[in-house]
């Protein structure tokens, strides 16, 4: 017999929180595959709004660098995105929108947009920007509590 999930704040939260993004994810699926893409390929693409470098995109939207620089390769070659110098950095290369990244990812803006439209009616805008401000706080406090201890020296 399988033990039931403790009844706690936090586990009824991170068991809602899961399934949020289980949706999530699914509702991406539904709004770009019709234009050829995937829930992941969005989300690369809409962080490489901002050219970075895969690692740091990789930490953001929370997956591993290999899976995120396999899709960049693949969005290059499809002319999605491209590679570019880093001024900072020779080692590492950043992640850019191409002319026609840019064109398909307005396209994808524009269907989310309209998909999400009768999702916020549903909820209400005032309840929806409520969520918003509550997963901040919850983010921030979640980086604070694995952020790294500053390490001390000990003292002899």
């Amino acid at each position: 017999m399988r033990p039931d999930p403790p009844a706690d704040d936090w586990t009824q939260f991170a068991t809602a929180a899961f399934a949020l993004n289980a949706l999530l994810i699914e509702a991406g699926e539904t709004i770009v595959a019709p234009m050829g893409q995937s829930s992941a390929r969005w989300q690369v693409l809409g962080r490489a709004h901002h050219p970075t470098t895969v690692a740091d995109m990789a930490r953001d939207i929370g997956h591993a660098r290999q899976s995120v620089q396999r899709i960049a390769d693949v969005l290059v070659r499809e002319g999605l995105l491209e590679f570019r110098p880093h001024d900072r950095d020779r080692r590492t290369q950043l992640v850019g929108l191409t002319p026609g990244g840019e064109q398909m990812l307005e396209a994808i803006y524009s269907r989310q947009l309209a998909w999400s439209d009768d999702v916020v009616v549903t909820i209400g805008p005032s309840r929806l920007a409520a969520a918003t401000e509550s997963l901040t706080s919850i983010t921030e406090a979640l980086r604070t509590a694995i952020a790294p201890a500053p390490q001390q020296k000990e003292s002899l």
